[in-house]
Parts: structure tokens; sequence; C-alpha cells
């Protein structure tokens, strides 16, 4: 591979430098994942047509020299892979398989994009990259392809829907298979469009293997390739179909999912005829990709198992007891290793119950055999750091993190630098999960996951014979010292804040930037709760909100409180009060804030005047949506904030933000509170009650309004009833040994719905709203050991806030005990020291300067806990 030591950025500029015009019209500038080249004489285009050039890695700085003077010769934007790293990343699926092969992406001058394709596809002919599955192809036999897509990607990544001449939308982010708007006209031939699709996936017939085989449903779906259900036509068997797709997930020794395919292939060969390893049936082509056929092993792998049906218990209750089936896992791999192999990827998707209670192994991609296999394995799963070569002992550890999956339905802590924290961490959960301290269970998982392979050869040992091994000791989760670990956290997010400030990504991604969900002012509101005790908080805060009010891309949110601009004017306002500086922050806060019609209601300017005409509407639901993430509810909670913070300095600018409050309530009073778009979700989560876009959330803002008509009381009790009425059966949905994690979460389950039924109880003067939200609590205790999130959002900090806002509001100790065994539960769940933890976000692998899906919203909780502050005043890092 030719590589250009002053990057790729220093490449694209010579490029553009000896262009004809000497480079005058373009203008470079470069992020963490993308080089970008924007032509001055490009027409600016909401939406249109676009390419995208696909590419191999290692051919990344080559194929830069062949296209860029193509596209410098004509008028067009473009964006290119930031590195061959980053073009490796992404050929590997992590950003999702509608990412694949985009090395490069086009963005024509309208009715350019044929011929700029042809001459591309010209270029290009013959060169390899993987399909791009969001996309048809221009020609066969040449890596380029296109959509119609946003144009505005380089300044707003988060165009989610295209606006077409008839006033209907249609989404605009790529999908994992080619959507055209029905505006659009594909301006390329029929006959070249066709090419791409049929090599994309089974004919749609169904039928692949040249016939031998009819798919009949899905298993699963990867960037690397999907596998099938099937049957083998001649003899009824049932099978399983696995593709790989050329070039996806290519490794530096040049193995693409192809390779690991084809490995399989021969790890399957040496285990032919031992019991719990599916039979190689088959293998063949399909276009350019390649398919595995084997046997079928039963309905269902171990990971859906304890989703739907709970996890793994003592005894033999049906068919689920672990002890009998970490013994016949432990079987076949005892048979898997005589064969000379060592699975390498033993984890809960890969072990699959047969409809008699067999036991199988399925997926040897990158299986060990006679020493050899390709790189990969699941983080978190396997030995962290694996033998070389690889060793039967290693299959233990990964058995014993299996078994910890299916007594808990947790993955185990994968997060910071520190293995053994991570074990230790992972244990602990499993205690804390257990029914008892002295569980078997807890021996057994902590022999299998001791570093030492002896150790871990004697647990396997102990378990082939209905022994009980020598565990260690294992503690339960504690949440001591809770001062230094928010103090500790306080820095982590001090280093998020710079972080963002420093990011090359300025321009790109609006709502993760700067909103209150995962943006600049989640962040910032909590590091202003920070600002008296913490000099770096204060900074931070203070550069985060100078950053936020002059970023160029504030115009680009939308009006709601979490994910848009309400949340964002609200972090501003804190900001002006709390840290008392008249500089550019409070200024620039204080302009926008003033206005007689406030910025927060600026999709709607009736919202911002003392009486809106809501009544004149004729289709009121056509302003905004009604919910707290993104609509009315939310957009009315922000103005009685704002009211909140300026009524004692300027009484006229409360009484607007009132009157706006008072509008959104209306808003959400127009009809039925019931008649929501959103619908339950049956075993993810309680939807239709639930606080971020269910009747919870209304009624948080109509219990709120300090001066409530007849109407909106109404409306407000009437939901508050009807949460009363349906939190039993709620709870008892919540209670089966199969409900998802998330009905106990703040965002979709109780824990948002017992934080309103608790403002209830407080504003109404109603104890038994009070007992309900207690009993709300109750049911997310019990569901909090096997919450893996440790997030606001569908996580344990969200549990926890409704535990210290029962504590605060009831001065029982139980509540605030309760709270205490969430923190510790959270703790349990980070990385790194006992008291410099590491909180996963959201992917589970990683931090996130988030604060609903990352740290700082863990500190919300955390922070509340140790000061023991009173109830909020809404569900934000604002008490």
């Amino acid at each position: 591979m030719r590589e250009h030591p002053a990057g790729h950025l220093a490449q694209l500029a010579r490029l553009v430098a000896r262009a004809p015009e000497g480079g005058g019209r373009r203008r470079l500038h470069a992020d963490g994942q993308w080089l970008y080249l924007h032509d001055r004489a490009m027409p600016a285009l909401a939406h249109g047509w676009k390419l995208h050039v696909s590419a191999r890695a290692a051919q990344l700085p080559l194929l830069l020299d062949l296209v860029v003077p193509v596209l410098l010769r004509r008028t067009c934007d473009a964006k290119f892979a930031a590195g061959a790293d980053v073009l490796g990343a992404t050929n590997s699926g992590a950003h999702g398989a509608a990412a694949v092969g985009k090395a490069v992406t086009v963005y024509p001058r309208e009715g350019e994009v044929v011929a700029l394709g042809e001459e591309l596809a010209q270029l290009l002919a013959g060169w390899d990259g993987p399909r791009v599955v969001s996309d048809r192809q221009v020609r066969a036999g040449s890596p380029v392809y296109y959509r119609y897509g946003p144009f505005r990607a380089p300044q707003d990544q988060d165009v989610a829907l295209m606006n077409g001449p008839d006033g209907r939308t249609f989404p605009g982010l790529a999908q994992p298979s080619y959507a055209q708007p029905p505006w659009a006209v594909d301006p390329f031939t029929a006959a070249a469009a066709t090419t791409a699709v049929t090599a994309a996936a089974p004919p749609k017939d169904t039928r692949v293997g040249e016939g031998r085989y009819r798919i009949t449903a899905g298993i699963s779906r990867a960037p690397g390739g999907h596998v099938y259900r099937g049957v083998e036509l001649a003899s009824g068997l049932g099978v399983v179909v696995k593709q790989a797709r050329a070039f996806v997930g290519e490794d530096t020794e040049g193995v693409d999912a192809r390779g690991r395919l084809r490995h399989e292939r021969r790890v399957l060969a040496a285990l032919a005829g031992v019991a719990g390893v599916p039979r190689l049936v088959d293998y063949f082509r399909h276009g350019v990709d390649e398919y595995l056929v084997t046997s079928a092993c039963g309905p269902r792998d171990l990971r859906r198992d304890v989703l739907a049906h709970g996890p793994y218990a003592e005894g033999d209750s049906g068919g689920r007891g672990w002890r009998e089936a970490a013994r016949a896992l432990l079987r076949v791999l005892d048979a898997v290793h005589a064969r000379g192999v060592v699975v390498c990827d033993l984890k809960p998707a890969n072990v699959v119950r047969g409809e008699a209670g067999s036991w199988s192994l399925v997926d040897f991609g990158v299986s060990a055999l006679d020493g050899e296999r390709p790189a990969g394995a699941t983080p978190g799963y396997g030995l962290p750091v694996a033998s070389v070569p690889a060793r039967p002992a290693d299959d233990y550890y990964a058995l014993g993190t299996t078994l910890h999956f299916a007594l808990t339905g947790l993955d185990p802590v994968a997060i910071g630098p520190d293995p053994a924290a991570s074990r230790d961490r992972t244990l602990a959960c499993l205690a804390a999960a257990l029914p008892a301290p002295d569980h078997p269970a807890l021996a057994v998982v902590a022999g299998l996951l001791s570093f030492d392979a002896g150790e871990r050869t004697a647990a396997a040992a102990a378990l082939r014979e209905g022994r009980g091994p020598a565990g260690r000791k294992v503690t339960r989760p504690a949440a001591d010292g809770l001062g230094e670990v928010v103090a500790h956290t306080v820095g982590t997010c001090v280093r998020m804040a710079r972080a963002l400030l420093g990011s090359p990504s300025a321009a790109s991604r609006p709502r993760t930037l700067l909103s209150l969900y995962d943006g600049a002012a989640g962040l910032g509101l909590e590091l202003l709760q920070h600002a008296d005790e913490h000099p770096g908080a204060r900074e931070a805060a203070a550069a985060l909100a100078r950053w936020t009010a002059a970023h160029p891309a504030l115009g680009l949110l939308g009006p709601g409180l979490y994910d848009g601009r309400a949340g964002v004017e609200l972090f501003l306002a804190h900001a002006a009060a709390r840290l008392g500086t008249p500089e550019p922050v409070s200024a620039d806060a204080d302009a926008r804030l003033g206005t007689p019609e406030p910025v927060l209601a600026h999709a709607d300017p009736r919202l911002g005047t003392p009486e809106p005409a809501l009544a004149d509407v004729p289709d009121p639901g056509a302003l905004v949506s009604t919910d707290q993430i993104s609509g009315a509810a939310g957009v009315g909670t922000a103005h009685l904030l704002l009211a909140d913070l300026v009524r004692a300095s300027d009484g006229a600018r409360a009484q607007r933000h009132l009157a706006v409050a008072a509008a959104c309530a209306r808003r959400l009073t127009d009809g039925p509170p019931q008649d929501l778009k959103e619908e339950p979700n049956p075993g993810t989560a309680a939807l239709a009650e639930g606080f971020a876009h269910g009747r919870a959330g209304l009624a948080h803002l109509l219990l709120a309004l300090p001066s409530p008509d007849a109407a909106t009381q109404a409306a407000g009790r009437a939901i508050v009833e009807d949460l009363a009425a349906a939190l039993p059966r709620l709870a008892a949905e919540a209670a089966r040994p199969g409900a998802t994690r998330r009905w106990g979460s703040w965002c979709r389950g109780l824990a948002g719905i017992g934080t309103v039924l608790l403002q209830a109880g407080l504003c109404l003067g109603e104890d038994a709203y009070v007992d309900l939200a207690a009993e709300a609590a109750g049911a997310c205790r019990a569901l909090a050991p096997r919450m893996g999130q440790v997030v606001q959002c569908c996580g344990l900090a969200g549990v926890g806030e409704l535990f210290v806002d029962l504590a605060s509001a009831t001065g029982e100790e139980r509540h605030r005990e309760a709270a205490g065994q969430i923190a510790a539960l959270v703790l349990s769940r980070a990385g790194g020291p006992p008291h410099r933890p590491v909180f996963p976000g959201t992917a589970l692998l990683t931090e996130s300067p988030a604060w609903a899906t990352g740290t700082p919203g863990v500190l919300t909780f955390l922070r509340r806990l140790h000061r023991g502050t009173g109830p909020r005043p809404a569900l934000l890092p604002l008490a």
C-alpha cells in the first residue's frame, strides 16, 4: 500500500492545488471521520442523487489520486474517509451495515450525476470494494453506487427526513437496503440499476444454491452477512444458511468475512460427527458473496432464550437449570477440544438449545484449528489476554461468562484498561443478581473466570464431576466512598467537555453536539451543579455555554426539550444565572430569552404570544408533537423552568414563559390524551404510559402548571388516574421472568411513571399516589440487578433517581437505602479502580459525554444521592 507521510488531508490539498483554477474555488476541512471538499460554485441543495465509491482500506491513497482529479473537473461537493484506519473501521461494520464501503461520497450538481457516475465507473472498472447495500450499482464490475439522499451531510449529519416537492417526507438516513423517494426518478438505466440488487441477497423467490435450498426466515443481520433458516428441498432437512459479504471486515492480513467463513468450513469438516456441533451440508457462491449451509440445531440461541424466558435458576424446572446447562455445554467443549479445535468465541448467541433439550455450539469462524485461527472475538466474553496459540482452557473462561449471562441476562463488564477490575465487577453483578450470597453458581463462575489456566481447568473438572469448586470469595457490590466517586466523575465530565470543545467535528451532528439529551447542554447543566466546589467544572461549563451560544449548527435544531433548542436555551439561561458573568454567555442568552416571542417556540410563533389562538388552527396536531423529548410537553416544561429562573429578576419575562407553557398545555388537551402516535411495544417498553413519549410525560407538564385552568387540571388528573389504574398491571408485567429490563426505565417504563405519580401525590395532596410511586419503585428495584445499562435513559441511574425523589419527599430511610443499593449496582457495572470508575455508555464498551446515555447522567444520580437534595422540578440535572 502506498502511504502519504503527511496524511490524506495533505494528499488531498496537493491534488486540489493542481486543479486548473489553482484550487481557489475549493475549501478543505476535516474531522475525525471525513475529509471534506467544498466547491464554492456548488449550489445549495437539501437533497438529491449522490454517488458513493467503495474501496478496500489499503486502496484509499491510490483511490484519491484517481478520483479527486475527476471531481475537480466538475462542480460538486465531496467527502472522503479520513484514512485507511477509518475506512477499515467503516468496512468492518462498526458504523452499521449501511456505512460499509463508503470511501468517497460525491454530491453532484443537479443533472450531472449520470455523467459523473459513468465516468467514475469506467475509471474504476475492475476495482474491488465492499458492496454498498443502501445503494444501487452504476455498472457491474465497478465499485460506484448511487442513491437519493440528503446533501447537507457535512453540516448536519442528523438529517433524518427529506421533504419532497409535494409536501411528502421520506427517510434520509441510509438503510441496509435500497429505498427511493416517490418523487425521485432513477437517472440511470434499469439494467444498470438491477445489477447490484441481484448480487445483494438471495433471489426474491428465496431459493439459493442453484435452487437446492429455500430460505424460510431470518436469524440475524450483520454487516458481514446475514444468517437465514431454510430447508433443503431434496431431503426436507432444516438448514441454516450463513452469508459472508465480500471485503467486509477485512483484517490486516487481507482476510475478510469470506475468509472466516471458509475457515469455519474447514473447522466443521474437522468436527464431523461431534454431537452438539452442526453438520456441514454445503458451501457455494452467490455473486461475489459466499454461503455456508449447515444442519439446524434448534429454534433459539441462549441469548434469545434468556431475554424471552428469564435467567436460568437452580434445579431443572422446564429444562432451564443452570447446572445442567453448564455440564451439557462442557460435554460439547470436551468433544470439540478432543478434535484439536478451540472455539475462541463461545458466547450466548453462539449457544443453541434444541427442541428436545439438547445443546449445541455454532459459529466457528474464528476458532483455532491445530493452532491456526483468524483474528476476532467478542469483547468481554473471551479471556482478556488470549493464549498464543489458543488452548482449551481459554474456552473455560468464555463458558464462565456465558453462564454469567444465563444466570443474570447481563453481558460481562468490559470497560476500562484493567481486565481484573472488569472481571471482579462481573462477579459482583452476579452476586447481586443471585438470591443468596452463598449460591453455588457463584463459586463455579468465579473459578471459570480465573486468569490462571490451571484454576480454570480445575473449575471445569469440578463442574464435570459434580463437585463444588474452591472458588474465591466474591462480595456483593456496595456504594462506598461516594464522595470520592463523585469528585472523580466530575473530573471525567470536565475532560469530556474539553474534548467536545476541541472536537474537529464542530460543524456536524448538531443534536449530538448541542442537545440536552446527548450534547453540550446536558453535560453543561450537570457541570453547573459542581461550579462552586470544582473550579474546573465552572470553567468547563462557561466554555461550553459560550461555544454553544455561538455554534453555527444551533439553528438546525428542532424545538424540543431533550433533543432540540429548548434544552439548549435552558442550559444557556442557567449558565448565565449560576455563573454570574456578564460575558458572552449571559449576554447571548439574555438577548434570545428577552425577545417578545421566545426562541423556544420558534417552531410555531403562535406559542410565543400571550394568547395563542390555537383554536383557529385547523389541525393542531400538525404544530408540534406532544411528548417530552421533542414536543409540546417538553417545550412547556422548559418554559416553566425558565419562568422559575427569571421570576425574581424579570416578572414580565416570567409571565411570557408561563404563557407559552400554558399554550403547550392546551396543545395537550386539544384531544384525548391517549391519542398518541406511540403505541405500546409489548416486550420492550410501556410506551403508552411512559415518560419520554407517553402519557406520564404529558401529566408532568399539566401537574406542574402553577395556575391551570379547569380543562388542564382535569386532563392532568385524568392521566394520573389512568396511570394509577394501570400500575398494578404494569408491575405484574415487569415481574414476569422474561420481562425486558426496560420495564424499569426512566424513559419508557416504571421509573418515569413512578416519578410522575410521586409528583401527583405531592401536587394534589393525595398519599395514595405516593404509595403507588413506591410500588413502582419496588418493581424497578426487583429488575435492577438484571439491568445492564447504568445510564439515565433505560438504565440504573434513572431508577436510582426515583428512589432519591421518594427519600426526599417522604423522609423514609428505606428509599435512601434502596438508592444506595442502586448506586452499588451502578458501580459494579463500571470499570476502573473502586473510587475512580469508568462508566459505560449505552455501547457498554466506551464512556460517553451524553447526559441521557452516558457519564453525566450517572453523575446526576450519584451527586443527588451523595448530597441528599430535594425533589427535582423536572427530570433534568437541575437540582
